[in-house]
């Protein structure tokens, strides 16, 4: 009885057992969220030992792991799903039943946002068939909290797993790109700028902007609400009026909720009488032989400047912020508190150069690493006995080369697979090391185990990028590996140069690996791209996924047919631009999930909106106008701009919008994953000139980071995370090896963690010299002068022709300029594009004149125009000046020795000429006087002629007679409501005879006396009346000043007026 009892409860507790095993495929020992039954009794110190490490749990890689903490089990599903939502934009879910006793299955996928749904799917999936369910959200949906809910029940309604994760809200779902036709303003002046929207695919947005420009004080001053961007582009003004707030404007586009803001500056700028400029490098390394540059000192018309001139050189302190506006610098000359160095020139001509030796500089800073000097020009015109000045910045960099790992410090290994990383050599102020004899980079490749193998030296081409790429060792004691970079110089080590990059194993509990390559360097656009799946073990078929910008692209099967190694292809489509990933695994038979992910960089070169400019100068010899010839897709809305070269130099770039500047935009839709290596080259110090990308492998140390780091996350009924330890417990950060550290040596510059995962995400593409408190290059020039606020032309837009052409004229201006121009073009078949490289233009003239008269003058009073003569060409030349014959003014001529009567002086009419003769890069400046003889608007002709072109000037100048000028303002109210018809008659104030009798004396001057009426037929006129760039107000409709009280409430009273004459759609 007592064995039949025994034999009883054995079978009771196998039948218990059992029932519990089974249960465990549905409920896990230990789910995703419960890691507390894990006991962690080791006690963490606070201290911080010498090598900049802590006392830290280590932790085996092949156990301690969720999935080996339960029993064998197979998932039941893989649901593949967002991690953000966007508006507008369409979600594909991946869903793949495993389970043969769930076919069919009916699943259910919902969006909600505070349990209201915003988008929602149900299909049928069946066993081991990949089905993608797509919703499409709405373009109006507003930040919230949004939860993605996935369901799947039986065709019998039984429901077997129930999924709800909360997601990223992202406003963004478009780009905005905002372009100004100048990057500074000032007063009087108009702001011309374009909003540019576009998606990820740099495909064109063609709906609905709204704009708006706000003040300093962050007021709307205007706005510009439901635009339509029908040509995908949305060209606005803003007129500046003459007292305009100074400080930072701002610029605001938004699209669907989402704000795009640019900033710029507006200053109040008067004219000086000459302008000062000097012209240095900005950025010059310590062991430099000295300072060279350009001392310029121009007038208004462009003409140098004759006199002497001194340069004072001062050391800047670094304390204070370079503010000359805020906090004006000290005078050069007398500035007697800073040591300065001052060499004189004194026969000035315009131009000069000079050179101060680098041991004069050492005087006045001694040490010149990371700081900067000032070097005022000091220009006196004993002419006009007026002294004006200029002031630049240079600063000093210690220069040297280093080398960088491209995708971090820290990275993933496979046993037995491919391991490729690359190395880029570059100078301390980003630019290329340049390839030379014995110039090469030697990799060192060791192990947590002592195995080193040979190192591995490669020359430097001209990419100033190499590959590096190995076997990595098949033994799995092996948990990390160690690589370091050297530079060498003619076979000598570069000190300082060497970086170093780690890699952990990838977290597999059997020791089972993927992974995913390809052969493809470059993926284009309607391209193929070839990948190579290798794994460790025979399956049938492996899934792949390819994603980008967190949204699920394609999804598919591949199988193996008895094979370890596959290679297959993928056609790249458009939506996978700029960024994409992808993602492969497969389920073993015990449960665990073998995952690899690789990301690659999708060139839409051959797709996008190519945009090629030409200028054509030989249908106008005087180069007064050029010929614009553009190249884009047919039916495309082309977009230029043109701005000097000197405001693309202390601007960059200028309002070109450059590659960097795109991929920056287009790859923040991507930042909730890892990209592919990249690496920017600079042309100077934080100025970028272009990016180059390689496909990088997974950054996923386990399944559960691999499928995070692709943008997507992982729903299934196993456990795919290792287990975190109790680093957040203390306070302290958790390496990828699950080792902790404290807070203070993230980002510190060494590799504590033995992955180097503390010092991931650290602005490792800023540049060593970047870190430097360097001055910005906009504030570098001081005082502001005219060519950095008015130097823009050619900004024009029209749509291309149906064979893609864009042809036009367009007049340049005259000065002396070099022209940079952009252009930008947006279709609706091939979307946005920009020029690749702006055109440089040399728009100065090889003949002009400048010429310069009053405005107002006064009736009987002498003129004298001054002209300025320009010869650009490299031969000498001989040019007739004309003023042209008119009946309103007379040519004064002059005697001997330079001797005119002011009050009878000689007249002559008909034309007079002026011979002049010009040397190569000569300017002559001539006076010709004349005489007005009637009151009014004369106007003025001057011609220049050469035997290469010819020049016309045309002014209007305004007469006016002597004396001070009377206004007499007599208004009358005329009441019509009786009478069709009413005459009134008016008092003439000004008598018949202007003599006054007896007395012998003028009462006015005869002639003077005008009359102007206004009619209107309401209590105000039009607002308008004289014209939309001039409205009425107390100066110009009774000669009021606007100073007093009253009539700054007559100009009130008019706007009141005005705007309920324009309610009542009078106007």
């Amino acid at each position: 009885m007592k064995q039949l009892s025994v034999v009883l409860i054995l079978l009771l507790h196998l039948l218990t057992t059992s029932i519990a095993y089974q249960s465990s495929e549905f409920f896990p020992f230990y789910s995703q969220n419960d890691t507390q039954n894990f006991k962690d009794n080791e006690e963490f110190y606070s201290y911080t030992s010498l090598n900049h490490s802590i006392h830290r749990r280590q932790l085996s890689l092949n156990i301690h792991t969720s999935q080996q903490a339960r029993l064998r089990i197979t998932p039941s599903y893989i649901i593949l799903g967002p991690r953000i939502i966007r508006p507008a934009q369409v979600v594909s879910i991946s869903v793949t039943i495993l389970r043969e006793e769930w076919n069919p299955m009916m699943v259910k996928a919902l969006i909600s946002n505070d349990d209201m749904a915003i988008a929602n799917v149900e299909d049928i999936c069946m066993v081991n068939i990949p089905r993608t369910l797509q919703m499409h959200i709405p373009k109006n949906i507003r930040n919230g909290t949004y939860r993605l809910t996935i369901e799947g029940r039986l065709v019998t309604g039984e429901r077997k797993f129930y999924n709800m994760s909360q997601l990223i809200y992202e406003q963004k779902a478009v780009s905005i790109l905002i372009q100004l036709d100048r990057p500074v303003y000032r007063h009087e002046t108009v702001i011309q700028f374009r909003c540019i929207p576009i998606y990820p695919d740099l495909s064109g947005y063609f709906h609905t902007v709204d704009v708006y420009i706000l003040g300093p004080s962050g007021h709307i001053l205007r706005k510009w609400e439901n635009q339509q961007t029908t040509a995908g582009i949305v060209s606005l003004e803003y007129p500046i009026n003459d007292a305009p707030p100074e400080g930072t404007w701002t610029i605001k586009c938004r699209v669907m909720g989402y704000e795009e803001k640019k900033t710029f500056e507006i200053y109040e700028f008067y004219y000086r009488k000459f302008e000062v400029n000097v012209t240095v490098p900005y950025y010059l390394p310590i062991d430099t032989p000295g300072i060279g540059g350009i001392i310029t000192a121009n007038y208004t018309t462009g003409m140098g400047v004759l006199g002497y001139a001194q340069i004072v050189v001062r050391a800047r302190n670094m304390s204070m912020p370079y503010d000359p506006r805020g906090h004006p610098l000290p005078d050069a000359e007398f500035d007697r508190t800073t040591p300065s160095y001052t060499t004189k020139i004194n026969d000035f001509n315009g131009v000069a150069g000079f050179f101060i030796p680098i041991s004069v500089i050492h005087t006045l800073l001694p040490d010149l690493d990371g700081n900067e000097i000032l070097i005022t020009a000091v220009v006196h015109d004993p002419w006009w006995n007026e002294t004006n000045n200029g002031t630049t910045v240079i600063s000093f960099y210690r220069p040297g080369t280093r080398l960088r790992f491209l995708g971090g410090p820290s990275m993933v290994f496979k046993p037995r697979m491919l391991f490729t990383t690359y190395v880029a050599a570059t100078n301390d102020d980003g630019t290329k090391y340049s390839p030379g004899p014995g110039r090469y980079i030697r990799i060192y490749t060791d192990t947590d185990r002592s195995q080193t193998q040979a190192p591995v030296d490669y020359m430097i081409d001209s990419s100033g990028i190499i590959r590096h790429r190995f076997l990595t060792p098949a033994d799995p004691t092996v948990t990390f590996i160690r690589l370091r970079a050297e530079l060498y110089d003619r076979n000598i080590k570069v000190q300082g140069s060497e970086d170093e990059q780690r890699a952990i194993r990838y977290l597999s509990p059997s020791n089972s690996y993927l992974q995913v390559t390809s052969s493809t360097e470059t993926p284009r656009v309607g391209d193929f791209m070839l990948f190579r799946v290798n794994i460790t073990q025979y399956v049938d078929f492996v899934y792949y996924h390819i994603t980008s910008a967190g949204k699920l692209i394609f999804t598919n099967i591949l199988p193996m047919d008895g094979s370890r190694q596959k290679t297959f292809d993928i056609g790249i489509s458009r939506q996978m631009a700029p960024s994409a990933h992808i993602l492969v695994y497969y389920v073993r038979y015990d449960g665990e999930i073998v995952a690899d992910s690789m990301n690659f960089h999708v060139d839409t070169s051959s797709v996008t909106n190519h945009v090629n400019i030409t200028v054509n100068r030989r249908k106008d010899f005087t180069g007064n106008t050029i010929e614009i010839l553009a190249y884009t897709s047919p039916q495309s809305y082309v977009a230029f701009a043109g701005l000097g070269l000197v405001q693309t130099r202390l601007f960059p770039p200028g309002n070109h919008i450059s590659s960097v500047m795109i991929y920056d935009e287009l790859y923040s839709f991507d930042r909730y994953s890892t990209t592919s290596f990249q690496h920017t080259w600079y042309s100077d110090i934080n100025i970028a000139s272009n990016r180059v990308f390689f496909s990088s492998q997974s950054y996923g140390y386990d399944a559960g980071s691999t499928f995070n780091s692709t943008g997507m996350q992982i729903f299934t009924d196993v456990n795919i995370k290792a287990i975190p330890t109790t680093c957040n417990r203390y306070g302290l950060f958790q390496c990828t090896d699950g080792s902790c550290y404290p807070s203070q040596l993230k980002c510190n510059g060494i590799l504590d963690c033995r992955d180097g995962s503390d010092e991931v995400n650290c602005n490792i593409n800023i540049t060593t010299v970047s870190q430097y408190k360097f001055t910005p290059l906009y504030l570098r020039l001081w005082p502001y002068w005219e060519r950095e606020l008015q130097l823009d032309f050619m900004w024009h837009q029209q749509f291309a022709y149906p064979d893609g052409r864009v042809q036009f004229r367009t007049t340049v201006p005259n000065t002396i300029a070099t022209w940079v121009i952009t252009a930008l073009a947006v279709s609706r078949l091939t979307g946005f594009g920009v020029v690749n490289v702006p055109y440089i233009y040399e728009g100065t003239r090889q003949f002009f004149i400048k010429v310069e008269v009053p405005p107002i003058i006064r009736l009987g009073e002498q003129i004298g125009a001054r002209v300025d003569v320009f010869n650009f060409q490299t031969y000498r030349i001989e040019a007739l000046i004309i003023l042209h014959a008119s009946d309103n003014y007379r040519y004064v001529n002059i005697d001997r020795n330079g001797v005119v009567s002011s009050f009878a002086p000689k007249l002559t009419d008909g034309d007079h000429h002026v011979l002049v003769t010009l040397y190569p890069n000569e300017v002559r400046r001539l006076y010709l006087p004349f005489v007005a003889i009637v009151a009014g608007e004369v106007e003025v002709m001057i011609e220049g002629i050469t035997g290469v072109s010819r020049d016309f000037f045309r002014e209007v100048i305004k007469v006016n007679y002597e004396g001070v000028r009377n206004f007499y303002h007599t208004p009358t109210v005329l009441s019509l409501n009786n009478l069709p018809r009413q005459v009134n008659e008016y008092d003439i104030t000004v008598p018949q005879h202007f003599i006054l009798p007896i007395a012998n004396t003028w009462d006015y001057v005869h002639g003077s006396a005008t009359c102007e009426i206004f009619i209107s037929g309401d209590v105000a006129g039009p607002y308008f009346l004289l014209g939309y760039d001039e409205w009425l107000n107390t100066d110009n409709l009774i000669q009021r000043t606007t100073a007093p009280s009253d009539s700054g409430i007559f100009d009130f009273a008019m706007m009141i007026y005005n705007l309920r004459y324009m309610l009542q759609g009078k106007y």
